[in-house]
């Protein structure tokens, strides 16, 4: 999904929590808001200066909060920011409900992990993917098989200092000699 699409999609679900929005939908309109509350920072930054220098310290204590610009633009882009932020997390997997991390303290480093997991390539209670399914490097779907083991490798990351049991190491080993007897000595010239 391209930008302008993702802007246009966003704001007209922005009453919808139900459903499935893809990665790149999220991350375009993303995106889009923080470079237009930047903007919006800048002219606010701006006009404070001139007011400043035009009429005094004292002048820039007399702006209210929605003299500005930047809290209108937060108004205008935050509730389609949270449906979509909902229908992210059912594209990756989770309930919505997990939205509310942003109400802890560093919830939202976990909410930032979750928007990045890819979609699920099953239809679940939430809808179809909404970037169709998801395939590998050579264009074949996925398998719900295959997107598990990914999803499990990732898991993995977290155990990377955990030693492995003599069971695993044995099994490890076996699983080498397998392949080492099967493609590598196969494939040797004979004498």
């Amino acid at each position: 999904m391209g930008p302008i699409k993702a802007l246009s999609t966003a704001f007209a679900k922005t009453f919808t929590f139900s459903g499935r929005a893809s990665r790149s939908e999220y991350w375009w309109y993303s995106l889009a808001a923080f470079l237009v509350a930047i903007v919006a920072i800048l002219i606010d930054m701006s006009s404070i200066v001139t007011r400043a220098q035009e009429v005094g310290e004292l002048a820039v204590s007399d702006i209210g909060l929605f003299d500005l610009v930047t809290p209108w633009i937060a108004l205008l882009f935050w509730l389609p920011m949270i449906s979509l932020s909902v229908r992210r997390l059912h594209d990756a997997g989770f309930s919505g409900l997990w939205y509310l991390l942003n109400l802890i303290p560093f919830g939202a480093i976990a909410l930032l992990i979750m928007y990045v997991l890819p979609s699920q390539n099953s239809t679940t209670v939430h809808g179809t993917p909404a970037a169709g399914p998801v395939v590998d490097r050579t264009g074949k779907p996925l398998t719900v098989d295959a997107h598990k083991r990914a999803m499990q490798g990732y898991a993995l990351l977290l155990d990377k200092d955990k030693r492995p049991s003599p069971e695993q190491q044995a099994a490890r080993k076996a699983e080498i000699g397998d392949y080492y007897r099967t493609h590598v000595l196969k494939s040797a010239p004979q004498a």
